[in-house]
Formats: C-alpha cells, structure tokens, sequence
C-alpha cells in the first residue's frame, strides 16, 4: 500500500485532515467569505461577531490573498447563476443551510443548471460515502449527479477541441 506524499515526505492522516482544513480555508479565504455572527441565544454557539478587518489579515497571512465578500453572491445567487453552465445544486430538505441556498432553477437559465431539493436530506449527505441508512431521496440524487456528470464529460470530449481550449493542450 503506498501512502500519500508532499514533497517526496511521507503524509500522516493527520497531514491529510489538515490538507482538507486548508483547502476549505482557502475557499473561504477567495470565493465563499462567510461571516457568521452568533448571539448563543437565537442559535447554539457561543456569542462572536465576526472582525473583517482581522479575518483579511489572516487569510492575506496564511494564502497570500484578500476575500472577495461579494464574490458568491455576484456569480452565484439571483438570476446570475443563469450564465454558467454544469452546476448540480442540491440543498438537504433538513439543513439549516438551505435557506440561503438556490432553492429552484433561475428562469432563462440553461438546461446544465440543475437544482434539487433532498427530501430528508442533510447537509451535504448527497456527497458524503454511501451508507445503508441513506433515505431513498438521497441515493436517488447521487445517480442523478453522476448521470449528469458522465453527461458534461461525453459533451466535452466530443466538442472539437481543435478549435477551442488549445490553452489546455
């Protein structure tokens, strides 16, 4: 069994956890700047407003960038959505994050842009590993995902790349 490497170093688990920790930090260091302030009363969480000016700091610390607040929000949310295209958007029917979730498919926007609702679906139970006691809505979902997925990636061979995308080749 070979184990993972950085460097020609050999990775622990716990180097792995932390290349998972890092990469979710980066994102939310470049694309999804989400300040969550709490109070312990209306939520679970112990009191905290978010500090901006703090948080920039650190990202520019720890990735050499600076956040993009409204970065989400300007290509994701609203009728902005409509100009991409591929995107599978799922929102687990019990997640607390769904609220601020696409919650169905912007008019005008292509037949690639897909949204779904989970019936009893949690957060991000569609892209964890299959489990037995996964609700029917779920594996359901999960086919769906990869048949669209399998779907983009025959379009995309079967463009003509000779005369676009030669930046890749």
């Amino acid at each position: 069994k070979q184990r993972r490497t950085r460097g020609g170093m050999r990775l622990e688990p716990r180097d792995l956890l932390q290349d998972v920790e890092d990469a979710w930090g980066y994102q939310t260091c470049t694309e999804v700047y989400q300040p969550m302030p709490t109070d312990g009363k209306t939520d679970f969480e112990l009191p905290y407003t978010p500090n901006q000016t703090a948080y920039f700091a650190s990202c520019w610390e720890r990735f050499q960038v600076q956040p993009r607040p409204n970065w989400e929000e300007m290509h994701f949310m609203g009728d902005n959505i409509g100009a991409g295209s591929n995107i599978f958007l799922t929102s687990g029917q019990l997640d607390p994050w769904r609220a601020a979730g696409i919650q169905t498919k912007p008019k005008d926007a292509p037949d690639s842009i897909i949204v779904r609702i989970i019936d009893n679906g949690a957060h991000h139970l569609d892209l964890r590993a299959a489990n037995s006691m996964d609700p029917a809505s779920v594996t359901a979902v999960r086919k769906e995902e990869k048949a669209a997925m399998h779907q983009w990636i025959h379009e995309w061979q079967n463009l003509d790349h000779s005369k676009s995308h030669k930046h890749l080749w």
